[in-house]
């Protein structure tokens, strides 16, 4: 799979470590994974979905299928982390953004929500800014991507860029009050965005609409996407580096914090990820027309229509099991769902 420069540098803006610590010392405290998946109080069930390469799904408890406000987004596993042995339990994160609904006196902002698929149990925890008072806001990104890799947790945030999360940082607030209503949540650490070259005329910035962990490259590395239903604008896949050391996303000085292009993809592109050495990208059809996948090279993606369900979003990879792993968005029609990888070959 080839690739070149895209003009486009990956540069952090932001580092909220001192307020985070302020929002630890007010809250409760650090928590660990194991303590929250301790806790899990909603029910997943099994269930149906449609889409021709649907192998297996599941649907939220019956508030969250019918929920207008929060739209699940992505999606990442325990295979992203590192964490493939976690005791039996087969762990998925999702993403999802708030739509402020009229009745609403503040806006949402976004949140993560931890599935143990054996257990059939979930969690929802929201994102936050902590403020230099020890306080906290949610944070508001439309979250179309997350990959959770070792100790980080990476959110795409379209035209504001990346936010990355130390999974040590998730809290337990003292009261609910505090955190509009949420046990737990989880402060952003830093943010990135793509730095553009001066010297290329007429480049567009990098909308990071999705994103996924490439397990092709050694160490692994991320890879975006652009949503549009426009033709006139870009709609680049992109592969840029995780520094292997740190964990974080590379913004060194030298051609690793240059964005890749890899190449275009199609219109509509809700997620992509590498999976036995071929992208994998679901592109949604609505709400009423089940949606597609395509697989190939970006010079070649086949279209297979009507794999998913309807408003398929993100997709992410689980190598042991062979298995892809994405979201539908819709009210009524919201599953978690997997495809087999040789469905598409």
């Amino acid at each position: 799979m080839t690739s070149e420069g895209t003009g486009l540098h990956l540069q952090r803006v932001g580092d909220t470590t001192d307020a985070v610590e302020a929002l630890v010392a007010r809250s409760g405290g650090r928590v660990g994974l194991d303590d929250l998946l301790g806790d899990l109080p909603r029910r997943l069930r099994r269930s149906w979905a449609p889409g021709r390469a649907v192998h297996e799904a599941w649907r939220l408890d019956g508030p969250d299928q019918l929920d207008l406000r929060w739209w699940p987004q992505g999606v990442t596993t325990a295979a992203d982390a590192g964490l493939a042995d976690t005791g039996g339990r087969r762990l998925v994160v999702t993403s999802s953004y708030a739509k402020k609904l009229p009745w609403d006196a503040v806006k949402h902002g976004s949140r993560i929500t931890v599935m143990d698929l054996d257990a059939l149990r979930y969690r929802h925890v929201l994102l936050v800014r902590a403020l230099p008072d020890g306080g906290l806001e949610p944070l508001h990104v439309h979250a179309g991507g997350i990959v959770w890799h070792g100790e980080h947790l990476h959110v795409a945030a379209t035209g504001k860029g990346m936010f990355t999360f130390r999974t040590a940082d998730l809290l337990r607030v003292r009261t609910r009050d505090a955190a509009y209503g949420y046990r737990y949540v989880l402060p952003a650490r830093w943010q990135y965005r793509a730095h553009k070259d001066d010297t290329v005329d007429g480049l567009e910035g990098f909308r990071y609409s999705f994103a996924s962990l490439d397990h092709s490259t050694d160490p692994p590395a991320l890879l975006a996407g652009e949503y549009t239903n426009d033709p006139t604008r870009t709609r680049r896949l992109a592969r840029f580096a995780i520094d292997a050391g740190t964990g974080l996303l590379e913004t060194g000085p030298d051609e690793r914090s240059v964005l890749q292009h890899l190449g275009d993809g199609p219109l509509r592109m809700q997620g992509v990820v590498n999976a036995g050495g071929r992208l994998h990208v679901t592109v949604s059809q609505g709400r009423r027309t089940r949606g597609s996948v395509y697989a190939g090279t970006p010079e070649a993606l086949v279209h297979h229509p009507r794999a998913t369900p309807m408003g398929n979003e993100d997709i992410a990879y689980w190598p042991e099991e062979d298995l892809l792993y994405s979201v539908s968005e819709h009210p009524t029609a919201r599953w978690l769902f997997t495809m087999r990888r040789s469905w598409f070959d």
